[in-house]
């Protein structure tokens, strides 16, 4: 069910110029703002890897980074469109960090899993040496979750399907813009056979369900459901 983000990710760096007549932005009072010095690998932002190496790039080899450019801000959901390792540094410009690991591709997109943080980070200025050289960067960053209130929490238990009550057939439609992914997985509870006798067809936002033979005692069924660019996991008992 997992694709791993780590085996698409490149190096490319991806710059975006701010505006110069851009306002200020409003930093929130849950930000942590603090000077990043090049090349120093021990300061980084929040729990990632994430620092500024000597060419003045983020750069991590853990961590996906988003540019978001000047029209980013400290609330926004993940952005996975366009992600790399290393990306240039731009005063002004908002950026995205995310742990590689937690990226996946469902129902064919890129997702980010609601139970898991991420960074808004926001470029302030530069920093200088005495010298009056570019040595960092000032930084302001959020610790963020992704918001969906489309998705359920994960782990949720959507619906106890009972072939006694319902036949040999039972269908379940999600909200009309979820998505389901089609790598579900099915166990067998203890002295079960439910799930060799159990069908299951996904077409978008709709899940049916149905039984053929003797099925015995019940399974549970779990799948990754996806909202936009966030996505949870559900699940479904059938008896």
């Amino acid at each position: 069910m997992n694709k791993s983000l780590i085996a698409i990710l490149t190096l490319a760096s991806f710059a975006v110029t701010a505006c110069s007549d851009n306002d200020e932005p409003e930093i929130p009072a849950n930000a942590i703002t603090l000077n990043m010095t090049a090349g120093n690998s021990a300061t980084t932002v929040g729990g990632s890897d994430v620092y500024i190496n000597q060419s003045l790039n983020f750069t991590s080899s853990q961590c996906g980074i988003a540019v978001l450019g000047s029209n980013g801000g400290f609330d926004r959901n993940p952005d996975l469109s366009q992600i790399a390792q290393e990306t240039a540094v731009t005063p002004g410009n908002y950026y995205q960090i995310f742990y590689a690991g937690n990226v996946s591709t469902v129902a064919g997109r890129r997702a980010y899993p609601i139970r898991y943080n991420y960074y808004n980070v926001y470029v302030d200025s530069w920093t200088y040496d005495k010298d009056n050289n570019i040595n960092g960067a000032k930084i302001s960053y959020v610790e963020r979750y992704p918001q969906a209130k489309q998705l359920p929490e994960w782990g949720t238990v959507v619906e106890t399907v009972d072939f006694s009550k319902v036949g040999y057939h039972y269908e379940y439609t999600f909200d009309k813009d979820i998505v389901i992914d089609r790598g579900y997985e099915v166990y067998n509870f203890e002295n079960s056979n439910m799930r060799q006798h159990l069908k299951i067809d996904i077409n978008d936002n709709r899940i049916a369900f149905s039984v053929s033979g003797s099925p015995a005692g019940k399974a549970e069924v779990i799948l990754l459901i996806r909202y936009g660019s966030v996505y949870t996991s559900v699940t479904f008992i059938v008896q």
